[in-house]
């Protein structure tokens, strides 16, 4: 895998690594990746990742070599108080990078191809991403409503399609853990340079879920938005999830204090 750009320094804290970097950080990558012909799997954190993370441990090996950005304040707070050097610049949630993700590969050139969502939500998104990008865009994809069996006939079709495209940049949509899973089984067959899981990203791009305003997602109150929009779909995520997050947390920041102290 390409190792990522000195702008993009892993960090490692309380059991977890982490690439934090700004838009154009990751838009530089998306570029280079591509352009040297180099290939790059980019994941995402955010609570309920973490979550998801320390409670698979096949999960955590799908994250093993690849690169990690930051989606979620909550993590750059956590950071900080890691005396991590991270601001709000370094979350980077998909409501506010896929389309200049979109508008770069316009002017690059570069073929994109999404998996995931229904065929109705998917077909809205990509039409508004080709307006957008004034037709000047390539790019397909292929609803999340196929077998995901590891090397199965539909998972194997799909790749087929993917790489038949050309494809540079691959979206995988399909929702943490699914989409990492179905990454790490297939990832070297996949031709693509670049590949992002990105979770229910197409949904908002559709207008099929309301976007929360900005000002809260710098803020770090996304979650509330999402919640009071869809409290039966989100309740346990972020009523539940975070208490036994935390907990988790705090049990391998006394872990390592002890380690630590130990070898002092």
């Amino acid at each position: 895998m390409q190792k990522p750009p000195d702008t993009l320094i892993q960090r490692e804290l309380l059991g977890f690594h982490a690439h934090p970097g700004t838009l154009d950080d990751y838009l530089q990558y998306t570029a280079e990746c591509i352009d040297q012909d180099k290939r790059a799997s980019v994941l995402y954190h955010n609570l309920h990742s973490l979550y998801s993370y320390f409670t698979s441990a096949s999960l955590r090996e799908h994250y093993e070599g690849s690169t990690v950005l930051v989606d979620g304040m909550p993590l750059i707070w956590l950071m900080q108080a890691c005396k991590i050097p991270v601001n709000r610049d370094h979350r980077l949630t998909y409501v506010d990078f896929i389309m200049p993700m979109m508008h770069k590969a316009a002017e690059h050139g570069w073929n994109v191809y999404h998996l995931g969502q229904s065929k109705e939500i998917q077909t809205k998104a990509l039409e508004r991403i080709r307006s957008e990008c004034t037709d000047k865009i390539t790019i397909d994809g292929h609803d999340g409503y196929f077998d995901l069996t590891p090397h199965g006939p539909d998972s194997l079709r799909v790749i087929d399609a993917i790489n038949q495209a050309q494809t540079n940049l691959l979206l995988v949509g399909f929702g943490a853990p699914k989409q990492e899973a179905w990454l790490a089984a297939h990832r070297h067959l996949i031709n693509a340079q670049i590949v992002f899981t990105c979770g229910a990203c197409m949904e908002y791009v559709a207008g099929h879920v309301r976007t929360p305003p900005r000002w809260m997602g710098r803020a770090g109150l996304e979650w509330s938005f999402r919640l009071f929009e869809n409290p039966r779909r989100f309740a346990f995520r972020y009523l539940v999830e975070p208490g036994v997050l935390g907990a988790i947390l705090l049990r391998n920041a006394v872990l390592g204090r002890l380690r630590s102290n130990k070898h002092s």
